[in-house]
């Protein structure tokens, strides 16, 4: 059959037979099965000659996606209908209606249980470039029709309506593969025909992006272009996979012949990435294949000799006796899979350096390794530290190195691609090395089998919630009990770190118990007596003097400012009408001669409103019901320059239950406010500004990272550090820290058996967003630049000046325009996956996903997402750090108040007896410090900001780099000890040398 008048052709459709191979499958993860809901799709290979065109085809004339954005939106959408059991109808829903073009592209082209194959109309959506032998250039889309006319199956409108329900009704008894079997029982009674038909339109050079979008009506009639006759079936079983699937042949849409050609698109969000990407995917997916094909060769080529050395890691239990094995990818060609073993040697044990070499062909410049850990026949399977990995080719001279630095155990991915012998992005990778980076990152991201899931199930208790809705996401510990142990081990601790960890709770919690029985015979009588506790936990600090001056209001102010939380301070052009402070409450407090509104407007007032923490749940001690201040704090600069409270309210509303209290009450009145106040900010401290704001904020960012960035990404070398361990403490902080009966539920005032934990931490979320991450504008904000002795600003902006020129030297050294930014499908893949999955299912925030970008457009976006992670990292250090040393001594910072909170009734009551009796018991006093010293530990192997023992960067530029950063750290550093020797009471927690490289603790 020759094609209709008037279409444009090439020599390809020169009207002679032409040999046909048809494929017909179902799509997605429901595809499995002919019954259910889904796209249906037919590929066609035609071949003339040495001349080859491959028609990729689905059911339905649009699409779903039409670019990357919406192409990872539709992948993030399924994966909520597909993802193992998880059914997430609402995320769902809320994909559909953000895009209702989305609805009816699906409804067009999923196909429920059809008849046949052979019934269904097949569309390349996308169009191709066709030029003429005569030079004219046309676009040209394709579809695949039934040769008869006929009716067409449409979806039923009910199945429309639910269109998330997938599966299979309950009542089709038909078997699953129901459809294959039709049409092998079809083409065993005689041929089965189609036509091809192409719709073409001249190109003008002004078509707009719309114009490529497959619901675009070019307005141009179908002509058949050629009669399909289906003959037979593939016989070859070794070609059969048994669930629809046809190995060792796939369509690609790259495969076309002279004339024929694919659009280049002008970046991702072009309607022409999605067929150039499906060309470059299927390129990919080839060259892995050949790579396969060689390690799996039975040729013995001895061509050259290759010398392998293996480094493991120098830590507990890094040691392995399973059978190890490497294959070497080169350029033109790979090595077979070689095991590397030495007689008569126990190999790869704790720190061994082991040189293996062996003869294989030659494979041409090397681009990546691929090692296997099999479990021994003869030992039970153990996990492996893989430090690192030199190759050299004999007599080259030349040493390839690839670190790793990384557990290898049974859930590793299979291949274990290693390409961090080079640092790239991706859309400048080598097309050898670009398709092992692809398989890197599906392993990571997309496989079932291998890859880190997102998880929102919360145990609390005997019960797992789904707490999706009010908590970023975090990674997926597959066993029921969500514990630490059951984590892969690729994100836990070193096991030194972790014994270290369990020794100290161990040695506090005996020490504890000692201090308990005790206590029991020795009640507190005197406020000083909580100094016992200290002694009990004793850690020497070049702050220690502040104990002695410790219920001061200078004291009071200037921990306000440099203490263990510092973020809530903020200058007032007015004072809030909750909070109706007068002139009569400040007499003989105001020291220049000057009214209070005044003193207001010279800015020499500032405010603490704790208003996030009004209706927070509290638990019972010994039967008695916790109470919680929500209180005000009013700060006044008197002359001398040194900050002090001049005004507490101890709730939301003005009146006799929450009266305000002043310097001029009684000591002990004014003692036992500010007890309370120091109170509410212990709670605040620990749950939102440490492990909200640091910890969990910070953890969708991990995640994404190592599901989305390979290790050869700048940015993944760049964050390994700073990240490692942030999903091993936050795993253990939902383990035991929040959850019921753990260290936070009996030693904060929110948690003793209530939900405040949990509520706080819910807070916390719906009054923040990305912006308040930048910690710069956050001071800013608060108006609180011109503060006298406040150090910790001073310090933290040094830190952000010079992290985030770091940040912007990195980025310039390997982005040379925003374009780079744009075409780096990982970060781009990393961006929206925490944007969907780490942020996006939170509800009632002041912005959606937390205000978090979902894509990067410049590289400025880039250099203000990475300082916001580097930085956070570093604001983690004040946050945490100081915790043991200021609440040590219980009544400077009580984590539990007992008793009620003062009334008006109440003034000029408080004596030394009822403070004690507010305060806490020693064992609660005792449990604080603990909590505090297991949380403000540094572990022996704790890496610092200036160090990168575990550096990923092969090349001296980017150490240059890194150096430059270390020396401003080293100004810093030098800046901070010359101003702490002026000071009675240093601050010394954002000392460069004493800030953590990551989050670990």
């Amino acid at each position: 059959m020759k094609p209709d008048e008037g279409l444009p052709l090439i020599d390809f459709f020169s009207g002679e037979e032409i040999h046909v191979q048809a494929r017909f499958s179902n799509g997605g993860a429901y595809g499995k099965d002919d019954r259910s809901t889904t796209g249906r799709g037919c590929s066609l290979k035609l071949r003339l000659g040495d001349q080859v065109l491959d028609l990729v085809c689905q059911t339905g004339s649009v699409s779903p996606f039409e670019n990357y954005l919406t192409f990872a939106m539709l992948v993030g959408a399924n994966s909520q209908l597909e993802n193992h059991g998880t059914f997430d109808v609402e995320t769902y829903k809320k994909w559909l209606l953000s895009r209702p073009a989305s609805w009816y592209n699906l409804v067009e082209t999923l196909v429920k249980a059809p008849s046949s194959y052979s019934r269904l109309q097949y569309y390349l959506k996308y169009p191709l470039l066709l030029t003429e032998a005569s030079g004219a250039v046309h676009y040209c889309k394709f579809r695949i029709v039934p040769a008869e006319d006929g009716p067409l199956e449409l979806m039923p409108e009910e199945t429309q309506r639910t269109i998330w329900n997938r599966n299979a009704d309950k009542d089709d008894n038909r078997p699953f593969d129901y459809l294959r079997r039709e049409m092998n029982e079809k083409l065993s009674e005689g041929n089965v025909q189609f036509k091809i038909e192409m719709i073409s339109k001249e190109k003008t050079g002004k078509e707009s992006n719309m114009f490529f979008h497959p619901s675009s009506d070019w307005k141009q009639p179908w002509k058949t272009l050629a009669l399909i006759d289906l003959t037979k079936t593939v016989d070859d079983e070794r070609s059969w996979w048994g669930d629809g699937r046809i190995g060792g042949w796939a369509g690609n849409p790259g495969d076309l012949p002279p004339g024929l050609s694919i659009i280049e698109p002008v970046n991702s969000q072009d309607t022409n990435w999605v067929n150039w990407a499906r060309s470059e995917l299927y390129r990919a997916n080839s060259s892995i294949r050949n790579v396969r094909r060689f390690a799996e060769s039975k040729e013995n080529v001895k061509d050259i000799k290759y010398i392998v050395t293996v480094t493991t890691g120098d830590i507990k239990y890094a040691g392995t006796d399973d059978n190890i094995s490497i294959v070497i990818v080169g350029d033109r060609a790979a090595t077979k899979r070689q095991y590397l073993d030495t007689m008569l040697y126990n190999d790869f044990e704790r720190g061994d350096t082991m040189e293996y070499s062996f003869r294989d062909r030659e494979i041409g410049n090397i681009q990546y390794i691929i090692m296997k850990k099999e479990e021994s026949k003869l030992t039970i399977e153990s996990e492996w530290y893989l430090k690192k990995v030199v190759v050299q080719k004999d007599k080259s001279g030349y040493e390839i190195s690839f670190p790793f630095f990384q557990w290898v155990n049974n859930v590793s991915q299979d291949p274990l691609i290693i390409m961090s012998n080079q640092t790239c992005l991706p859309q400048n990778e080598s097309e050898t090395r670009n398709s092992a980076r692809l398989l890197e990152t599906s392993l990571s991201g997309h496989w079932e089998e291998t890859r880190f899931n997102w998880s929102y199930e919360l145990k609390t208790g005997d019960t797992i919630e789904d707490v999706r809705e009010h908590q970023p996401g975090f990674l997926e510990v597959k066993s029921e009990d969500k514990s630490y142990d059951e984590l892969d081990s690729r994100f836990q601790w070193n096991p030194e770190h972790y014994t270290e960890y369990k020794d100290l709770r161990r040695t506090l919690a005996m020490t504890g118990l000692k201090s308990t029985i005790t206590g029991l015979f020795d009640p507190i009588n005197t406020i000083e007596e909580y100094k016992d506790v200290v002694d009990e936990i004793p850690e020497e600090s070049a702050e220690a003097s502040w104990m002695e001056i410790w219920d001061s209001d200078e004291e009071f102010g200037r921990q306000t400012m440099n203490g263990m939380n510092p973020v809530n301070l903020h200058r007032i052009t007015e004072l809030p009408e909750k909070f109706p402070v007068t002139d009569a409450h400040m007499e003989g407090i105001l020291q220049r001669g000057l009214t209070l509104q005044e003193e207001i407007e010279r800015g020499n007032m500032y405010m603490i409103d704790l208003k996030i923490l009004d209706g927070v749940s509290t638990g019972t001690y010994e039967d008695q019901q916790l109470s919680l201040a929500v209180p005000m704090v009013l700060f006044y600069l008197p002359p001398n320059e040194k900050l002090i409270p001049v005004a507490i309210q101890l709730g939301q509303l003005p009146g006799p239950d929450f009266p305000i209290w002043t310097p001029n009450d009684t000591r002990e009145d004014w003692l036992l406010a500010k007890f309370w106040f120091r109170n509410a900010d212990a709670q605040l401290g620990q749950i939102v500004t440490h492990l909200a704001q640091t910890h969990f904020i910070l953890e969708p960012f991990a995640v994404g990272m190592f599901r989305s960035l390979s290790l050869a990404h700048p940015i993944h070398k760049l964050l390994k550090e700073n990240l490692k361990n942030l999903i091993a403490i936050d795993t253990k902080a939902r383990e035991v820290l929040i959850s019921p009966g753990g260290v936070g539920d009996v030693s904060l005032t929110v948690g003793h058996g209530s939900n405040g934990i949990i509520e706080t931490l819910t807070k916390a979320y719906q009054n923040y967003s990305y912006k308040d991450m930048n910690y710069k504008n956050n001071l800013i904000q608060r108006d609180v630049m011109e503060l006298p002795g406040f150090h910790h600003r001073d310090d933290a902006i040094k830190l952000w000046d010079a992290t985030l020129s770091y940040m912007q030297d990195m980025v310039d050294h390997f982005y040379k325009s925003d374009s780079d930014v744009i075409e780096d499908w990982e970060v781009q893949a990393w961006v929206k996956d925490v944007f969907d999955n780490g942020f996006g299912k939170m509800k009632h925030l002041q912005e959606a996903s937390l205000g978090v970008p979902s894509s990067l457009a410049t590289k400025a976006d880039l250099v203000e997402y990475l300082q916001t992670i580097f930085y956070t990292t570093v604001r983690h250090s004040f946050a945490n750090f100081y915790s043991f040393e200021y609440t040590r001594f219980a009544p400077n910072s009580p984590t539990v108040m007992r008793g009620k909170l003062p009334r008006e009734d109440d003034r000029g009551q408080a004596t030394l007896e009822t403070l004690l009796a507010s305060l806490p018991t020693k064992k609660q006093a005792y449990l604080a410090a603990a909590t505090g010293k297991v949380l403000s530990n540094h572990s022996s192997e704790e890496v610092y900001l200036k160090e990168t023992p575990n550096w990923m960067f092969l090349n001296v530029e980017t150490r240059k780099v890194f150096e430059k950063f270390v020396v401003k750290l080293d100004k810093i550093e030098e800046e901070i000890k010359s101003r702490n020797m002026q000071l009675d009471i240093p601050y010394s927690v954002l000392q460069p040398s004493r800030i953590p490289a990551g989050v670990s603790v």
